[in-house]
């Protein structure tokens, strides 16, 4: 374990801490406390996997449990921790998060409400 003393900015390091070491596979063991302290970090056991390995495992599943409904099953899974995610990365921004994914505003609130999307919760 190791830990992290954070004087300034404890949010905005804990984001950028988190987001670097999750690409790496760790993950944290809990939120950062009041007085700035952040424990870090265990390594996730399951070999990190490409995005194509993990699709093609989704869509095996899917062949079994969905078929004939494989490609609309695989856009639900795969849709909302998309957006999910691009909303993180544009600090809750919708306009910043179309741009990204380069879809129309509009459309992007859409699919927000549609998934039940709370895109507040990012927002700085």
């Amino acid at each position: 374990m190791i830990t992290v003393l954070v004087l300034e900015d404890e949010k905005k390091i804990y984001e950028l801490l988190s987001e670097a070491l999750r690409k790496q596979g760790y993950s944290f063991v809990d939120e950062p406390q009041s007085g700035g302290i952040i424990k870090i970090i265990k390594k996730n056991s399951e070999a990190v996997t490409s995005l194509g390995e993990k699709i093609v495992e989704l869509k095996d599943n899917l062949f079994i449990t969905k078929n004939g409904q494989v490609y609309q099953a695989m856009l639900e899974e795969i849709e909302r921790p998309l957006i999910e995610a691009v909303l993180e990365r544009a600090e809750g921004n919708q306009l910043k998060a179309a741009k990204i994914l380069g879809i129309n505003r509009n459309t992007l609130r859409s699919k927000i409400k549609k998934l039940s999307i709370n895109a507040g919760k990012w927002k700085v």
